[in-house]
């Protein structure tokens, strides 16, 4: 039998882009990049989040197929937490574990939106999802729950759990 990466779905700001930018064993499967027809590309993808874009018809088949094929390829396969997406997951009997800030902090998280370029249409629909979805996590049938302090990121949490991740060379793009 292959073995099968594992998927952590990672609330927004969790540090699932430096991740995959990182480690040669990790992919950041960023879903605006299934469910949007993009004529943005000019811009970043963070200051893409919260405008008006035409949806794909495909969406969200394509990011379950890409998550499907990614967890053949990679150890840790990093993908957006929304409820529909955990809703697929729990269906499929798929296993996954979820990154989370803590709940208690989300002056935090509205600043790493502010650095990373997000708009303010963005930041404002992710605090009105912040406690809810946290909410909903809770009821999930997730592995586990990997809570994220105000000094911890994703990478210094999954280090603590001895996830084995490989840097790349210099030279190596994802």
């Amino acid at each position: 039998m292959m073995k099968q990466g594992v998927i952590i779905a990672g609330f927004a700001t969790c540090g699932k882009s430096v991740l995959g930018r990182k480690y040669k064993n990790v992919i950041d499967l960023e879903s605006s990049n299934y469910k949007h027809i993009d004529d943005f590309k000019n811009i970043s993808v963070e200051m893409r989040k919260g405008t008006k874009r035409e949806i794909n018809q495909e969406w969200p088949e394509n990011y379950y197929q890409a998550i499907n094929d990614a967890i053949n390829k990679y150890d840790i396969v990093l993908v957006q937490l929304k409820p529909e997406h955990l809703d697929y997951f729990d269906k499929n009997d798929i296993k996954y574990s979820i990154a989370y800030p803590n709940i208690k902090d989300w002056k935090t998280v509205e600043m790493k939106c502010i650095g990373r370029g997000n708009n303010q249409n963005f930041i404002k629909r992710l605090k009105e999802v912040f406690i809810p979805f946290y909410e909903d996590v809770l009821r999930r049938n997730y592995e586990k729950l990997y809570i994220i302090d105000k000094n911890e990121t994703l990478e210094s949490i999954l280090i603590k759990n001895n996830f084995n991740l490989k840097g790349r060379d210099k030279n190596e793009q994802q």
